[in-house]
């Protein structure tokens, strides 16, 4: 065979092979991306009215004493607090602004607001509005960026509030027939930041609570992207996180956590998770009064919610 032959040959032979049959499919699919966001997004804070006016000699302070005796031309050596309106006194200060997710420029621009306790309980965002009485008041669309509490009240007795919103995956479990397991956490404690003969975290009787409230898949559905409203998670509700543990420099961490998976193993929507921080615990006679030194504290709050192995 000559070359010409063999060249031609080569030709075919590669022809031959480029052209053999082939078999091929295409195929795209979707891809659904949510994840979750925790944040303190609410503040409340209360001082009901004083049962009983409290007394106390000024010169023996472990005794009690009646200040009607001094009419009588006895002791009158005797200090007692007021009667009313000690809630007045108490109020909490916030900035706050709106939510931003994990990708978003944070801090954004805050408002700021005062609000005073009252008899029953005072929040930030109470109705669908805020402070200022304008709308897109719903707190779990708002984020706190701090807070102070400021009480002035005579006696101690101050109830305060911090909320923590959580937004689960806006992935659809339930449906798909996902089993899911979900585990809150919540701890706090209390730090000393003033040089005063007692601490506050040790006079004034502090105890902490916290309670978690969740709706679930396929028992509250949702616009994609849309937030409860302010009365949608009701308090009825709620499961006890922090069983009332006091809360001073010497008790260490208070804390407790709980199963909050729903019927079936259904994911939760949004939960919140309230803090109630309450004082006058086990405080009697001179020991009700509040100090006129200047006290501070700061407390810190850790709150998580997970899906662990099942």
């Amino acid at each position: 065979m000559n070359v010409f032959k063999k060249a031609l040959l080569a030709v075919a032979l590669l022809v031959a092979a480029n052209s053999a049959s082939a078999i091929e499919v295409s195929f795209d699919f979707t891809v659904f991306s949510s994840g979750s966001s925790i944040y303190p997004c609410n503040a409340g804070i209360k001082h009901a009215k004083a049962q009983d006016v409290v007394c106390y000699e000024r010169t023996n302070p472990r005794n009690s004493c009646n200040p009607n005796l001094c009419e009588e031309g006895k002791s009158c050596d005797c200090v007692c607090s007021g009667t009313d309106g000690s809630y007045l006194t108490d109020f909490a200060s916030v900035k706050y602004t709106k939510w931003s997710d994990h990708d978003d420029r944070y801090p954004r621009r805050n408002k700021k607001a005062s609000f005073a306790a009252d008899g029953t309980k005072n929040f930030l965002f109470s109705n669908d509005v805020d402070m200022f009485g304008e709308k897109q008041g719903k707190y779990f669309d708002n984020q706190l960026s701090s807070l102070s509490f400021n009480l002035g009240s005579e006696l101690f007795g101050t109830e305060y509030f911090l909320d923590v919103c959580y937004r689960g995956p806006q992935i659809d479990y339930h449906n798909a027939g996902i089993d899911t397991n979900w585990v809150a956490k919540a701890e706090a404690t209390i730090q000393n930041l003033s040089d005063t003969y007692s601490s506050y975290a040790n006079v004034a009787g502090l105890k902490v609570k916290s309670e978690i409230v969740c709706d679930y898949q396929n028992e509250v559905s949702y616009d994609v992207n849309e937030t409860p409203g302010n009365e949608a998670l009701d308090e009825d509700d709620s499961y006890r996180l922090i069983h009332n543990q006091r809360l001073g420099l010497n008790t260490g961490v208070a804390n407790g956590r709980r199963n909050i998976t729903g019927h079936g193993k259904k994911a939760p929507n949004f939960c919140r998770v309230r803090y109630t921080f309450t004082e006058g615990h086990k405080l009697s006679g001179k020991e009700q009064f509040r100090p006129w030194e200047t006290q501070a504290a700061k407390i810190c709050t850790r709150t998580s919610i997970e899906d662990p192995a099942l």
